[in-house]
């Protein structure tokens, strides 16, 4: 019996999208994602500042891009961001502002949005935006899971540089 329970357990735990993923670097805003194959890319933008994806059934709308901050300021920037939401509908749920880094989720009739953002040395910011139906939560919340701990700055950041480009932006 606790085998068959094992085999069970083994068998549900297995997540979707378990393929291969592909890493996506953006050298115009200096941030890269881990991307899963089974989300080809729908958009390339003229002015590479991203991407949009979806699996092949068209289930879940992905959306990765970079931007750039008005004098650099990433909490105005997140506010902005959920107020695009909300304008759009959107109920939104849970929202966490951490340093430099930016996650809100919500729903609008039978979908689920979630958006990460992280805020990039230059006064920049990389963005990733999923949507998905609440059918399917347990299919792409490992999706989601796997984006969150993926999207990263290519550059090391140091807080002398930061401020001086600030400075150097405003003076």
């Amino acid at each position: 019996m606790r085998l068959k329970f094992l085999a069970m357990v083994f068998l549900f735990a297995t997540p979707a999208f378990s393929g291969d993923w592909w890493t996506y670097d953006n050298t115009r805003f200096g941030y890269s994602i881990e991307l899963p194959e089974e989300f080809p890319v729908t958009i390339y933008p003229d002015n590479n500042d991203g991407l949009a994806l979806a699996p092949a059934d068209r289930s879940a709308k992905l959306v990765v891009f970079g931007t750039h901050m008005l004098k650099g300021d990433f909490s105005n920037q997140a506010k902005f961001r959920m107020g695009l939401a909300r304008s759009d509908g959107w109920q939104i749920s849970y929202s966490k502002v951490a340093g430099r880094t930016l996650s809100f989720s919500g729903t609008r009739r039978d979908r689920i949005l979630y958006v990460r953002g992280i805020s990039l040395c230059n006064g920049d910011a990389a963005f990733f935006q999923m949507d998905y139906p609440k059918t399917d939560m347990h299919r792409y919340d490992v999706v989601v899971m796997r984006l969150v701990r993926s999207l990263k700055p290519t550059e090391k950041c140091s807080s002398n540089r930061q401020v001086g480009e600030r400075l150097f932006k405003t003076g």
